[in-house]
């Protein structure tokens, strides 16, 4: 599944090196990024199981796959990985729409760190926004998919 999907969204060895240069972007912001995210969803309700214990694990867990994602060679480790974050959302009853809303909630605030980016020509910023999208598309995809499956199990 992660070749045809690798294969439809056009990654490529550029799409890969962009991947990086988008990390290392996102990196320095990222916490903050966390942060604000996770006031979202417990200000909105999203999820009010949240502790700030729990909070304060899943920031560290969620900049780790962010950072596996980027760095990614969507290897046999990669793909466990978004099994077991698919099963483990499963297992908590995380409402697939307040996922989809979540993901793209995140995906909006990465699109803004680099639109900000006044040292960026605009081509560029191009390229890095199309390459932050085919990666949030991939990890989604994926993670849908294995979480849909573990609903017929």
């Amino acid at each position: 599944m992660i070749e045809t999907l690798l294969r439809f969204l056009e990654f490529d060895d550029d799409t890969r090196q962009l991947g990086k240069a988008l990390w290392e972007i996102l990196a320095p912001r990222t916490d903050d990024v966390l942060d604000t995210f996770y006031r979202r969803v417990q200000h909105a309700g999203l999820e009010p199981r949240l502790s700030d214990a729990s909070v304060a694990r899943l920031k560290v867990k969620q900049r780790a796959h962010w950072q596996g994602l980027f760095l990614a060679d969507f290897d046999d480790d990669y793909i466990a990985s978004v099994r077991r974050i698919g099963l483990r959302h499963r297992e908590v009853g995380l409402d697939l729409a307040a996922y989809v809303a979540a993901y793209m909630a995140l995906k909006i605030e990465f699109t803004d760190i680099v639109v900000a980016r006044p040292e960026l020509p605009v081509l560029a910023k191009g390229r890095l926004i199309k390459t932050l999208y085919k990666y949030v598309a991939l990890d989604m995809a994926l993670a849908l998919s294995t979480y849909e499956v573990t609903l017929i199990d």
